[in-house]
């Protein structure tokens, strides 16, 4: 995996200019000496990383000067963190946006990514060659990634955007020129749905963006100042090239009003990852109902059950949030005045791919179905017991907290200030799909579906939680921090919501009482007895 580097430094002028020994048992150096880079194995009991790959630089030249990568056996065991099995909460979905700026979690990642596509390999009932292939791909991923920091290289977000929805599974082309731009990526596991020829699940080589960088970073310089600087000119001006996209940590959009193009986010793939992103939440909707049939053998706990659910659903609350980000979304271009090749700086994405957005979200986030795939699992999901570990928690699964945190997650993003305002503004240079649209569309997903009939529960959280949202974007319960066009948008929704269900009959006592509560936070929010 780390000499797959030379590939790059072909392109800068040298030929094995990257070179890896094992070290022998008898060796007469030793691996913390500053004159040897090494790659370490590491065995922790609590491991906050899967690989890492510091380094340092000389401050007044920029040149670095050691760099060692950490590499922890928690990312070949395939198995969570203590904390993560034997928490009721499992999986953080929430984790990642906690990462400290300019910090690299690739490896806790990377081995999220890999989790989820052991268990839904074993779903699939694939063999142990496959199995392996896996985790040598992963493996490879992500040295490169570490060895990749070590030479200087920033995160780049945007390189996951390179091939195509079907080009993602050419085995033949990616393992030639990659599957991203970019190994210093945070893309999504590149698993193919059911009965789909599977590619390579990961990188296994430094992509176009990455030799590029190597070239403008390492290449001999000329002795002439001003042809050096002409010839570094040259390499910067393809930067326009769609193979070349770059976006770092400060342009991702995994937090809500931070970032505005969907194209930098973590956990996508594709030049479609709407697209990719659906076909990955089909996917788990397949898988979950095979999960126990696969992974409860007799005489054994419901522990890995529970581990596969924990990390599916995760999956799938990240697909959910790469669909989210288009919504309100702006295409940025940093090219530079005149640079062939370039865009505007500024094009909001297109009106078809929002609605687009916005219809997967009420089928897959929203709808009375949704999140509703594992439900044959519910009585399983039972933690294998160590000790005394529930403590005030309990045991019982918090089935309705996890679709409800998912479900919230897509909201928060959807109802920000940022993303509301950025609608807006986005009209005055071209957006076509403006704020009332928006919002109509948003209240007909958690809403329409329910107007005739009764509520299931899920949806009954659901509804509640938006309507709370509205009231406080309206500002009709207090202060708002939104704009007065999103405040008058929402209160717009809140008065649609109250007509829709002011005359709702004919359902059952849950529902009513349901339907009372929500007319109740409308009214008092409204001042409408």
């Amino acid at each position: 995996g780390g000499e797959a580097w030379n590939k790059a430094f072909e392109s800068a002028g040298f030929k094995n200019a990257l070179q890896i020994r094992v070290q022998p048992d008898d060796a007469e150096w030793d691996a913390g000496d500053i004159r040897y880079n090494v790659l370490r194995w590491t065995s922790s009991p609590n491991p906050q990383f899967g690989g890492y790959g510091p380094h340092f630089e000389n401050p007044r030249t920029g040149q670095t000067i050691g760099a060692d990568i950490m590499l922890e056996y928690v990312f070949l065991t395939n198995r969570m963190r203590y904390s993560e099995i034997f928490s009721s909460a499992g999986l953080d979905l929430e984790e990642l946006d906690d990462e400290p700026e300019g910090s690299c979690s690739m490896g806790q990642f990377l081995h999220r990514q890999t989790l989820f596509g052991m268990s839904a390999l074993m779903a699939m009932g694939a063999g142990e060659e496959e199995r392996d292939k896996l985790i040598e791909d992963a493996i490879y991923r992500l040295i490169l990634h570490e060895i990749g920091h070590t030479l200087g290289l920033n995160h780049n977000m945007k390189a996951s955007q390179l091939r195509s929805l079907e080009d993602v599974h050419n085995r033949e082309l990616t393992q030639a020129e990659g599957i991203t731009a970019s190994v210093m990526d945070y893309p999504a596991l590149n698993i193919a749905g059911l009965g789909k020829v599977q590619g390579e699940y990961y990188d296994t080589t430094p992509g176009p963006y990455d030799h590029w960088a190597i070239e403008y970073g390492y290449s001999e310089a000329l002795d002439d100042p001003q042809a050096e600087a002409a010839r570094l000119k040259a390499i910067l001006n393809r930067s326009s090239e769609p193979a070349l996209m770059f976006g770092n940590d400060a342009d991702d959009m995994r937090r809500p009003g931070r970032g505005i193009d969907p194209r930098v986010m973590i956990g996508d793939l594709s030049s479609d990852s709407i697209g990719y992103a659906v076909e990955r939440m089909q996917l788990i909707n397949d898988l979950l109902p095979k999960l126990e049939a696969r992974l409860t053998p007799k005489g054994e706990s419901y522990q890995r059950l529970l581990d596969s659910y924990l990390i599916l659903t995760a999956q799938y609350s990240g697909s959910a949030r790469v669909v989210s980000r288009h919504i309100g979304g702006v295409y940025v271009d940093r090219s530079m005045a005149g640079q062939v090749g370039a865009e505007p700086p500024y094009q909001p994405v297109p009106a078809s791919e929002q609605r687009r957005a916005m219809a997967a979200l009420e089928e897959y986030v929203f709808s009375p179905r949704a999140l509703s795939a594992g439900a044959s699992l519910y009585s399983r999901l039972q933690p294998q017991r160590r000790g005394f570990d529930f403590g005030d928690r309990t045991e019982d699964p918090k089935i309705h907290a996890r679709t409800l945190t998912i479900q919230q997650g897509i909201l928060e993003f959807l109802l920000d200030t940022k993303t509301l305002t950025r609608i807006s503004d986005s009209r005055l240079y071209g957006n076509q799909y403006e704020l009332t649209e928006v919002l109509g569309d948003l209240t007909n997903a958690v809403f329409a579906a329910d107007v005739g009939s009764d509520i299931n529960s899920h949806r009954q959280n659901l509804q509640i939680d938006y309507v709370k949202r509205l009231v406080g974007v309206s500002g009709a319960g207090g202060s708002s921090e939104h704009d007065f066009l999103s405040q008058s948008a929402a209160l717009a929704q809140l008065r649609e919501i109250r007509a829709m269900f002011g005359k709702k009959k004919h359902v059952n006592n849950e529902t009513r009482a349901h339907t009372n509560h929500l007319l109740f936070l409308i009214g008092k929010a409204l001042a409408i007895d």
